[in-house]
């Protein structure tokens, strides 16, 4: 019906309720935005704290972004963070609004919905974000700091406990894929494991690596702290320990700052030297730097000469107590076809004029100054650390710190050794893995603390000429108060290698101990089958290394057993030096090798329950150690 009034129209219709529906949805939007955007201020006033962090991470991670190679990785990473966190603070808001509710603290809610609690929390995202295993022999393979393996060639495959190293993130950056970032438990709390990663993989993307290396024992009750802070790059130690005496573990006790020589028992292996024996160092090095010009002088053309093309000398410390040793040396070396070798290489530093009759005899080059050596005991240490092992010690220090000085590399020996193979090719050999190291030492076999981490014997050790190996037995010439307190420069040299490869970069290499045997295997019970196999020519090691041995009485009687004794009696005990010295006066053209040294080995089997090249099934022959049992009564199996 339509109306018309004035010249205009007003038409009066039923519309449907259907147009009214766009005025309807727009007003729902509305609404709807106004509640949401209310939830969203509230939510953003309750986790304000947590707003800024997620503001300041992410442009952390923006920034990261530029410099990453996956960006696609990358936005996925952040896409599912943000989602991530956007759900811990929805979650957070609404059980804050709930009265009676749990208060779920550091859980992560994924976009799957399962609610996760995070391994590492947002407390520590600036230096741990997340973590892998790695098996330790890989690892170890990978990233050599020269560190022994276990003695044995048969241990050292698994080491229950042990067998893995946990690497820990510092960034986003540095995570190899997805898979080992933050790794997630469940409500449980049993959670999925570490992933398990090659060497290789898992630190394809870490621009720096820093390496702990830890003995957690159960009766040390150890715990490690990793601390976000200004770097350093040593560890410190706490324990639960009266650091003023020798007071064992004390779990009743605060925890005390303490050296790393402290042991649980009390004892601490690298103490302070004190002022008697820093006063007695005084004395040796005025000595030493008195007569530096003269030294130099005089031992420089001998130097020259045993260095040759490979640039190498073989040093030895004698004196005449102990010449037995050397003529042991020399004679095995030329009855096992090393003569020619040994006469070429080795320099004797002589401290007294009867070694350097002996040297001379054997047709050895060697070095004798009667100001530098005054003091040096003519007869041998009756025990391990008495007066006169302290004092030689100190002149094995000195005389391979003046050839290294020099310009030379140095493979330094005792005495107390037998060549089995010449060793010299195998330092020099570029395509050993070993070549890119500057120090290898023969492996001690010890692992106490005093000796950590590299329990490095200094009987038998090969340096190369650089600046690092010259810093670093300067450093040990100026330390020889702590080897007078300690009784020995091993300790010293021991604290001194730790603190050089750290320092600057000084790379140091334990060696294969199979390899370079020594007192060690000869004495353990665990180790007779390595001894077993050298003894039964299954395996030909390049040295026997007679250390680990209290005096040198028994030296030579476990040499004899070892078919290692090719000295003759009569120039025992110091009888060589009586023999050279006869021989000169007489102007005699007999050698003394000709006079001391036999074509054959010395058998003879004096203990049962050690090592032996012939069985020793004489009941008569007693064992040394107590309940020793007769070493030929093992058996070892073919592999």
């Amino acid at each position: 019906m339509a109306t018309i009034r004035n010249g205009t129209s007003n038409i009066k219709s039923k519309r449907p309720r259907a147009s009214y529906l766009p005025q309807l949805i727009l007003l729902f939007l509305v609404a709807a935005v106004a509640f949401y955007g209310g939830i969203l201020v509230g939510m953003q006033m309750v986790s304000s704290c947590s707003t800024i962090t997620a503001e300041a991470n992410a442009k952390s991670l923006r920034a990261d972004s530029k410099s990453t190679q996956d960006d696609k990785y990358f936005n996925e990473l952040v896409n599912a963070e943000v989602e991530l966190r956007l759900h811990a603070a929805k979650s957070k808001s609404d059980n804050s609004n709930e009265s009676g509710t749990n208060q779920h603290k550091n859980n992560d809610r994924s976009v799957h919905g399962d609610v996760r609690q995070r391994r590492f929390p947002e407390t520590t995202s600036k230096f741990v974000i997340g973590s892998a295993l790695i098996g330790k022999n890989d690892f170890l393979a990978n990233f050599d700091y020269g560190i022994p393996k276990p003695p044995s060639k048969r241990d050292h495959e698994s080491d229950p406990g042990k067998d893995d190293v946990i690497l820990l993130y510092g960034s986003t950056k540095a995570l190899p894929d997805r898979s080992t970032g933050v790794v997630y438990l469940d409500e449980s709390g049993n959670g999925t494991s570490l992933p398990h990663l090659s060497a290789q993989d898992a630190t394809k993307n870490c621009g720096a690596l820093n390496v702990i290396f830890t003995d957690s024992r159960k009766d040390m009750q150890q715990c490690i702290a990793i601390v976000a802070n200004y770097e350093s790059y040593h560890i410190q130690r706490w324990m639960r320990i009266n650091p003023a005496g020798n007071h064992p573990l004390d779990i009743s006790l605060p925890l005390s700052h303490v050296g790393r020589g402290m042991q649980d028992n009390g004892a601490d292996k690298l103490e302070a030297p004190g002022d008697r024996s820093a006063i007695a160092n005084q004395a040796l090095l005025e000595t030493y730097f008195s007569r530096l010009d003269d030294t130099l002088s005089k031992l420089g053309p001998m130097a020259k000469a045993c260095a040759g093309r490979d640039n190498t000398v073989i040093v030895m410390v004698c004196n005449t107590g102990q010449s037995d040793l050397l003529i042991n040396f020399v004679c095995s070396a030329q009855a096992r076809g090393f003569g020619d070798v040994v006469r070429e290489k080795v320099l004797v530093f002589a401290t007294d004029e009867g070694v350097l009759d002996i040297a001379q005899g054997l047709g050895l080059r060697a070095f004798y100054d009667e100001e530098i050596f005054k003091t040096m005991p003519k007869t041998e240490a009756r025990v391990y650390g008495d007066r006169a092992f302290t004092q030689m010690m100190y002149a094995k220090v000195v005389t391979v710190q003046l050839i290294n000085r020099m310009g030379y590399d140095v493979l330094f020996q005792d005495v107390d050794l037998v060549w089995y193979q010449n060793p010299l090719p195998y330092f020099h050999d570029r395509e050993n893995p070993y070549f890119g190291f500057d120090i290898l030492f023969q492996d001690d076999g010890a692992r106490s603390t005093r000796y950590a981490p590299y329990s490095a014997n200094t009987g038998f050790y090969y340096v190369r000429n650089n600046v690092k190996t010259k810093f670093l037995f300067r450093s040990l010439l100026f330390l020889g108060d702590m080897i007078l307190s300690m009784n020995s420069h091993q300790q010293a040299m021991g604290a001194l290698l730790d603190e050089h490869a750290s320092l600057t970069g000084l790379r140091v290499k334990t060696l294969p101990a199979i390899t370079f045997p020594g007192g060690y295997h000869f004495h353990r019970k665990k180790e007779v089958c390595v001894m077993m196999d050298i003894v039964l020519e299954k395996h030909t090691p390049y040295i026997m290394h007679m250390s680990w041995t209290t005096n040198k009485s028994n030296k030579i009687l476990f040499l004899q057993q070892m078919g290692l004794w090719y000295t003759k009696e009569e120039c025992k005990d110091g009888g060589g030096a009586v023999i050279a010295k006869r021989l000169n006066d007489r102007g005699s053209e007999e050698e003394l090798e000709e006079a001391c040294c036999l074509e054959e080995p010395f058998i003879a089997c004096h203990y049962k329950d050690k090592p032996s090249v012939e069985q020793c099934k004489d009941t008569s022959a007693p064992p040394i150690d107590k309940h020793g049992k007769a070493f030929w009564s093992y058996h070892c199996s073919e592999d």
